[in-house]
Parts: structure tokens; sequence; C-alpha cells
């Protein structure tokens, strides 16, 4: 039940690292400090490499993020090369609704798309 995250901040966006379990318990920790990093970027990268589990609850704080994204008129982009998480993605449908790649490239050229 731990979780950390790492913030990285570039110019014109923002990269948040998440390490550990995103659950019930570490859900809100992870929300507040994405949200903190909503108030200065509108566009953001999460990387769910070191992801080892997510439940409904962080499910909700992403679709919660990519919500308040897109009322900012930014992007989110979600790194997840991990098969784990990309299982969870592809049966809840929200591969539909998060733009989801393998790298931090694959990433920074979503952000530059039009």
């Amino acid at each position: 039940m731990n979780v950390n995250l790492i913030i990285n901040k570039k110019e014109n966006y923002v990269i948040i690292n998440i390490e550990g379990e995103v659950d019930t318990y570490t859900s809100p920790k992870v929300k507040s400090d994405i949200l903190k990093e909503i108030e200065d970027y509108k566009n953001i990268i999460i990387s769910m490499e070191k992801v080892k589990f997510i439940d409904s609850t962080g499910l909700g704080v992403l679709i919660g993020v990519l919500k308040k994204v897109k009322e900012k008129e930014g992007k989110l982009v979600i790194i997840s090369p991990n098969s784990y998480i990309n299982q969870i993605f592809e049966i809840t449908g929200l591969f539909k609704v998060f733009k989801i790649v393998n790298s931090i490239n694959e990433a920074i050229d979503e952000l530059n798309k039009s």
C-alpha cells in the first residue's frame, strides 16, 4: 500500500511518474498531487511504467484528472508499457478514453500534435 509520485516539470508540460500501488488507500494522495500540477500545466504525461496495481478508485482518479485537463483544453497522455496495466485499460474499455503510449518520446509526440 505504498505509492510515490516523481514530478518532472518541463516548459509546456509536466511528467508525473507513479510508482507502486494506486488503490483506495493511496488514491487521495495521487489525486491531490496530480491536481496540484494541473493548476500550473494543462498538458500532462502520466507514466505508469512502475505501477504494480490499480483498482477502480485509481481508475476513477485518472478519469477525474482527464476531465480537469480537458476543462483547461489540455492533453493527457499515459505511458504504459506494463502489460498488467494495459490489460486493465482493455478490460474496462478505458483504452478508448485515454491516449496510451509505450514511451516518453511517443507521449511528447502526442502532446505536440495539434
